[in-house]
């Protein structure tokens, strides 16, 4: 009788275990991520987030789609292959093969308000961004002299240059300062401005679809805008970095990597954050984020949305179908 009560007991105790852990599991928070737009074989290569639209270019030309993956609004006329948005002063910067950087401003249905090239120059400038801090604007480009996208560990690679630039008017530009020159694929540039500082991201690839590092520039306009140049990320993996944000103890960075899958490159590829103190002193470093497309992503950027959500820009399988996605969690 009394094994016989144990036994009970026992069977009672579990049968509780596994009752609280069906319950913690219904009421804690799921991501629950999860594909809310796919434009299929969009062949894009590069995409933003425009409040509740996103900018992209296919086949060069400037593209405007809605959340739900509409087209509505294609510009044949401007030529674009890498792309910046300010949306809280209706500006779109583009940057294209054709070395040119362009500024478009549009109203809120997309009609053209103005369209004008800012930049023409001998070698092609890529990944242009644009900030205002106070009554400037600050421009980031990044000049390629020699070849471009080198992809021969074997080969000579091409000279690329960050450059930051600023200007009051949009219409006429000054070079601030050359942030970093190097012979390796400076790329995937994001800027930030924070307490005085510039903050500035790249990737600084071996070679092209190849393991790069993930950097910051912190740029000091209080020390006569001293540059310190820190590795985020070291060059283990092809690191793609797509996003930059500030929290409450610092910076998260988001990204995709094959580190799952090495020396697979975009076809390998995962989303991951990293996060920073204010001195970009690592917190947490690769951090896996939770999406319905396990691998295959070229990510572009993530978009805070309310009630906590996020939605992450990207295409699915970029050097093949090209799918371009919106994922939320």
């Amino acid at each position: 009788m009394y094994k016989k009560k144990i036994f009970l007991l026992i069977a009672l105790l579990l049968l509780l275990t596994v009752l609280s852990m069906i319950f913690l599991y219904l009421v804690s928070p799921k991501k629950n991520a999860h594909i809310i737009m796919k434009v299929a074989n969009a062949h894009n290569g590069d995409a933003k987030f425009y409040n509740d639209y996103i900018v992209t270019e296919v086949q060069g030309k400037l593209v405007i789609y809605d959340m739900n993956g509409n087209q509505i609004k294609s510009f044949s006329d401007i030529n674009a292959n890498w792309i910046y948005c300010m949306p809280q002063e209706n500006y779109i910067i583009y940057a294209n093969s054709d070395c040119q950087i362009g500024l478009l401003k549009v109203d809120d249905n997309f009609n053209i308000i103005s369209n004008r090239i800012i930049m023409t120059t001998a070698n092609m400038q890529i990944d242009p961004t644009l900030i205002k801090v106070q009554n400037t604007y600050y421009l980031t480009a990044t000049e390629i002299q020699g070849t471009a996208n080198n992809a021969d560990i074997n080969a000579e690679n091409g000279t690329y240059t960050l450059h930051l630039f600023k200007s009051t008017d949009l219409t006429n530009w000054s070079l601030v300062q050359d942030v970093i020159t190097a012979k390796n694929n400076i790329e995937d540039v994001d800027i930030m401005y924070l307490n005085h500082k510039f903050y500035i991201t790249f990737e600084k690839e071996v070679v092209d679809k190849g393991d790069s590092s993930l950097n910051v520039a912190t740029i000091d306009t209080t020390q006569a805008n001293k540059t310190t140049i820190t590795e985020l990320l070291p060059a283990d993996c092809d690191h793609e970095p797509a996003s930059v944000k500030a929290t409450k103890n610092g910076f998260r960075v988001y990204y995709s990597c094959d580190k799952n899958y090495p020396g697979e490159s975009y076809s390998g590829s995962q989303i991951f954050y990293s996060d920073y103190d204010l001195n970009w002193n690592p917190i947490s470093i690769d951090c896996p984020v939770e999406t319905e497309t396990q691998k295959g992503i070229l990510l572009y950027e993530v978009k805070d949305g309310d009630h906590g959500k996020q939605y992450f820009l990207y295409s699915q399988d970029y050097l093949n179908e090209d799918n371009m996605i919106i994922e939320e969690q």
